[in-house]
């Protein structure tokens, strides 16, 4: 398949890992990109580190702007695309080399989104660990797509990211789906979300752990976002927004099971911030 992936990494302050995650994207098998660095005003090496590539590869383009936050990077990167595909890759991250053919594979003609694992590293111990090795449920009969989706949040944290997901660029296009700038908390998530209100056709998943998520890297810590209920709050106000005025009775059950959820990640975020 010759189709173009659109590639947007946003970058801020992350040149100690960020040549490991450049060399993991540009040595993939799958070879038509467009690879969109976006520099977000940062202050090390990093968009130095970013040129040097760019004049190595034709595929890459590099974008500097002033520091204005991870989605408006990612927005920028957005609206400079001209792939078929779009993925976004953490600067601190690394992908596998078959990241983006397999997820290629997977769509078809009624394919809304592919989704693959994730590989968790934990810097500190050097440890790994594969996550979410099992089949994706598939939609029920007389299940209604939002009630899907929800359902999921609460069963399957693969729904959560943005980044371990190959999108069609022609939803985001026609429906100027964007990474909501107001928000620094699960903005990644309400994108998710946005862009499956919008698409057609079923979830496609391959259960690989093709990204590799690195925690305990400067920008993987523990947020202080995400150790104030009042923004788990805020994202449970939006999904019920998002959900409509006059849920069916499934989709209200699935609506308060993913607050019980979200309740659960609060207290073991406010742990593991904890000194």
């Amino acid at each position: 398949m010759n189709s173009k992936i659109s590639v947007v990494v946003p970058i801020y302050n992350t040149a100690k890992y960020l040549e490991n995650c450049l060399d993991s994207i540009v040595n993939q098998t799958h070879r038509e990109l467009e690879i969109i660095l976006v520099d977000d005003g940062s202050t090390d090496e990093s968009g130095k580190i970013a040129d040097t590539y760019a004049k190595k590869d034709q595929r890459i383009k590099v974008i500097h702007q002033k520091n204005a936050g991870q989605s408006a990077a990612r927005n920028h990167g957005i609206k400079e695309s001209t792939g078929d595909y779009l993925s976004f890759v953490d600067s601190d991250d690394q992908i596998e080399p078959v990241f983006y053919s397999t997820l290629l594979k997977l769509y078809k003609d009624n394919t809304s989104v592919a989704v693959c694992g994730h590989q968790y590293r934990r810097l500190k111990d050097n440890s790994s660990k594969n996550l979410y090795q099992s089949p994706l449920k598939p939609r029920g009969k007389n299940e209604t797509k939002k009630a899907y989706i929800i359902k999921l949040l609460v069963k399957d944290g693969r729904m959560y990211s943005c980044n371990n997901k190959l999108f069609k660029k022609e939803y985001i296009k026609d429906n100027n789906i964007l990474f909501d700038t107001n928000i620094n908390f699960a903005e990644d998530t309400k994108f998710v979300l946005d862009y499956l209100s919008y698409a057609e056709g079923e979830i496609a998943y391959d259960m690989s752990p093709l990204y590799i998520y690195n925690f305990g890297t400067e920008t993987s810590t523990v947020k202080t976002a995400a150790t104030k209920w009042k923004n788990w709050e805020h994202q449970y106000q939006d999904l019920k927004k998002w959900l409509g005025p006059h849920p069916k009775v499934s989709e209200n059950f699935w609506l308060h099971a993913v607050r019980l959820r979200w309740r659960v990640s609060f207290v073991r975020s406010k742990r593991r911030a904890k000194p």
